[in-house]
């Protein structure tokens, strides 16, 4: 049994909805790796990032199969219990979200000065310059 289908995310439990699988937990451990011990850390990143099997990992740190595969199933629940408490990926993702909406909003805009620059363009040329920056900014 995969590792990230132990535990999903639930719908009260701050995780967007695209972070299940594999690269939710590749996503939670870059975020919250450095509250991790040392040797969770090492575990995670070569399960999640190197893409090691449990043997291999299990023949580096001299334990056995089992070993790794409860350790990084503790390292999961605590990096999803993080993620629930904290939140900063749900909060990076709405931000993204959020960016997105507005340069889609801003290309409609850009669409309406376009036309309207045809009947009146140097009224238009201040807030052509405008919505230049703005998707500059952005």
């Amino acid at each position: 049994m995969p590792l990230q289908r132990i535990s999903h995310s639930s719908p009260g439990s701050g995780l967007p909805r695209a972070l299940d699988g594999r690269t939710a937990v590749a996503w939670l451990l870059d975020a919250y790796a450095p509250l991790l011990t040392a040797h969770q850390q090492a575990m995670m990143r070569l399960y999640y990032h190197d893409d090691l099997s449990l043997g291999e990992i299990a023949d580096r740190f001299g334990v056995t199969r089992q070993a790794v595969f409860d350790s990084l199933r503790r390292s999961v629940s605590e990096l999803r219990s993080l993620e629930g408490r904290v939140g900063l990926l749900g909060v990076l993702d709405r931000q993204a979200r959020a960016r997105t909406a507005l340069e889609e909003r801003l290309v409609d805009v850009e669409r309406l000065v376009e036309h309207l620059e045809r009947d009146d363009g140097e009224a238009l040329a201040d807030l052509r310059g405008a919505l230049r920056a703005l998707r500059d900014a952005l």
